[in-house]
């Protein structure tokens, strides 16, 4: 009890005694003693509530909490990105009308596979066998006339050893003759060039593949002014699959080949179709850019696939799954044990009976647990949703299955 309250009360008491007394004759001798009997009662009362210890408070924190337990475990898979690839074709060949004319037969059946060099159109010949035909009358025409002037220039030379000509006339019939032989030579480059537009009549394709649909009909005018496009082929087996990936997941993957010792090949490449099913065979990574896009800050890269059932097919969206070759690096834990803030993120580990926290880095999932690719080893006790616990906290395992390995918990 405190001295002021003590003191307080003594006053009070010494006050009725005062009053006691001076109260009437009658009672003048017996108010003093009963007063003094009764003001050493309360003065033992109050000397020992004074002396009475306070309750002393419980430190806060000895009694542990019950929490779940998950043993962190080393994974044994490859971590994967999944990225959206666009699929390509391997070759791909614009067929284009190089003369112009009528389109008079298309020779293929639209989406059906083609050999090189088989005929897709043919485009009427009439007029250009015309050309050719007087390109090489004119040809015809050139050679008299070159043999003309080469007959006038050996004349003129016998002559011109006689002196029966002058110098001058015999270098005007040798500069005849050169002229001649100058109009042959193209002549015979105008036979060349008809023959060669009305072989361009029979429009083929130059590499073997899937020939798409005709972009023009039989009686179409085509090459007017320019090579105009009359259908595509495309080699789709094997195929492309042209993707993107984050500048940040390109070093991890670079720095991933250089300590596996391996090239680009060592990263295996699959694919998710777009209703969702797996296809069977997997990629070989090709090609990574060798500049970042700074508009997106990712590294273009392309894979090939073998598509001997023509399944994948050019332009398509997939579903790339990239995966590093980083096996048994990663640790998994339980979903309810990451604690995300702006910090960054963290874990409460059971360390001998009390809450831990210990920062790691969780970017991806594996299956329905976080993959933690640094701040565990594996084989750490993590506790489940351990994020309101204070570091130092006393902590006790629930004698539950929790207290397994992460396969078991969420």
């Amino acid at each position: 009890m405190d001295v002021d309250m003590m003191d307080s009360r003594l006053l009070a008491l010494k006050e009725s005694h005062m009053h006691s007394r001076t109260g009437g004759h009658s009672h003048r001798h017996a108010a003093p003693r009963l007063g003094a009997r009764h003001a050493a009662i309360l003065l033992a009362g109050l000397l020992l509530g004074a002396c009475k210890p306070e309750p002393t408070a419980q430190t806060v924190g000895d009694t542990p909490i019950a929490v779940d337990i998950a043993i962190a475990t080393p994974s044994t898979q490859a971590r994967s990105v999944q990225l959206t690839g666009r699929l390509e074709a391997y070759r791909t060949a614009e067929i284009r009308a190089r003369v112009e004319g009528i389109v008079e037969q298309r020779s293929y059946v639209e989406g059906q596979e083609v050999q090189a060099g088989d005929l897709l159109f043919r485009i009427a010949p009439e007029p250009l066998q015309a050309e050719l035909s007087a390109a090489e009358a004119e040809q015809a025409q050139a050679h008299a006339a070159r043999e003309a002037a080469a007959d006038v220039a050996r004349r003129s030379r016998q002559l011109m050893e006689d002196d029966s000509i002058s110098a001058q006339q015999y270098r005007k019939d040798l500069f005849a003759e050169q002229q001649a032989r100058a109009a042959e030579q193209s002549a015979e480059a105008k036979v060349r060039s008809a023959r060669l537009r009305l072989a361009y009549a029979s429009v083929t394709t130059p590499i073997a593949g899937r020939a798409r649909r005709a972009l023009v009909s039989e009686g179409a005018l085509v090459g007017q002014d320019e090579g105009t496009p009359l259908t595509t082929v495309e080699q789709i087996d094997p195929i492309y699959v042209n993707f993107a990936q984050p500048a940040g997941d390109y070093l991890a993957l670079r720095r991933s080949l250089a300590g596996s010792g391996k090239g680009p090949a060592a990263a295996r490449v699959s694919l998710r179709l777009g209703d969702g099913s797996a296809y069977a065979l997997t990629g070989t990574l090709l090609f990574a850019d060798s500049a970042v896009d700074p508009k997106t800050d990712t590294v273009a890269m392309r894979a090939l696939f073998d598509n001997p059932d023509h399944l994948l097919l050019p332009g398509m969206y997939v579903q790339v799954e990239l995966a590093l070759p980083d096996a048994g690096r990663a640790v998994l834990i339980p979903l309810r044990a990451l604690t995300r803030t702006r910090e960054g993120a963290y874990v409460m580990l059971d360390d001998n009976g009390h809450a831990r926290q210990q920062e790691v880095r969780a970017d991806s999932l594996e299956g329905r647990q976080w993959r933690v690719t640094d701040g565990l080893v594996g084989g750490e006790r993590v506790i489940l949703e351990g994020g309101a616990l204070a570091q130092g906290q006393a902590v006790e395992a629930k004698p539950t299955p929790a207290d397994a390995s992460v396969g078991g918990s969420d």
